[in-house]
C-alpha cells in the first residue's frame, strides 16, 4: 500500500473529558469559597471545566473576547474573576507572572493531576513551556517583536 493511502490511528488527544474532583478542599478553595461563597466554589472548578477541555490545558485570556468568554464558562463579572485568580497566583495554583504579564492561566496543580489520564493514553502532559510557546506563534511576529529578534539572532549566528 502507498504510504499516503496507509490510515493513520486515532489522533492523539490533547484536552480531558474529566478531571478529579476531590472531596477534601485544599486551603485555596476553602479561602475563596469563605470569601465568594458558591460563586467562588463554582469559579474554581468551572475554570478546571474550561482548561481541561482546552488543547495544551493552558487559557490564553489575552484578548476582550477571550477575557469574556471565561467571565461566561466561569460565570462571574471581572472583578470578582481577577480576583479569584489573583488569589490562586498568590496561592501559586496559577502562574502569577504568566497571568500578570501576558494573562495567560496555566495551572501545573491542575495538569499534574491528569497524569493518570495522559498516561492511559500514552501521551505526555502538557507543558508550560509548549504552551507559551504555542500562545506565543499564534499571537504572531507583532505581539512580541523580541521573541522573533532572538530567532533571528541565532540564526543569523548559524550563518
Amino acid at each position: 500500500m502507498i504510504e499516503e493511502q496507509k490510515k493513520s490511528g486515532r489522533p492523539r488527544k490533547y484536552d480531558a473529558e474529566y478531571f478529579p474532583h476531590f472531596c477534601n478542599h485544599n486551603r485555596t478553595l476553602e479561602i475563596i469559597v469563605d470569601k465568594y461563597g458558591n460563586e467562588g466554589y463554582a469559579f474554581f472548578y468551572r475554570l478546571q471545566e474550561l482548561l481541561g477541555r482546552t488543547p495544551s490545558q493552558g487559557y490564553d485570556a489575552y484578548s476582550d473576547l477571550k477575557y469574556e468568554y471565561l467571565l461566561s464558562k466561569t460565570g462571574v463579572d471581572h472583578e470578582k474573576a481577577d480576583e479569584i485568580i489573583t488569589l490562586l497566583c498568590d496561592f501559586g495554583e496559577i502562574d502569577a507572572m504568566m497571568w500578570n504579564d501576558e494573562k495567560l492561566i496555566w495551572w501545573q496543580n491542575f495538569v499534574d493531576s491528569l497524569k493518570v489520564l495522559y498516561k492511559k493514553r500514552k501521551n505526555e502532559l502538557p507543558t508550560k513551556i509548549d504552551f507559551f510557546k504555542k500562545v506565543m506563534l499564534e499571537k504572531g511576529p507583532n505581539q512580541h517583536p523580541e521573541i522573533h529578534k532572538v530567532k533571528e539572532s541565532k540564526a543569523n549566528n548559524t550563518r
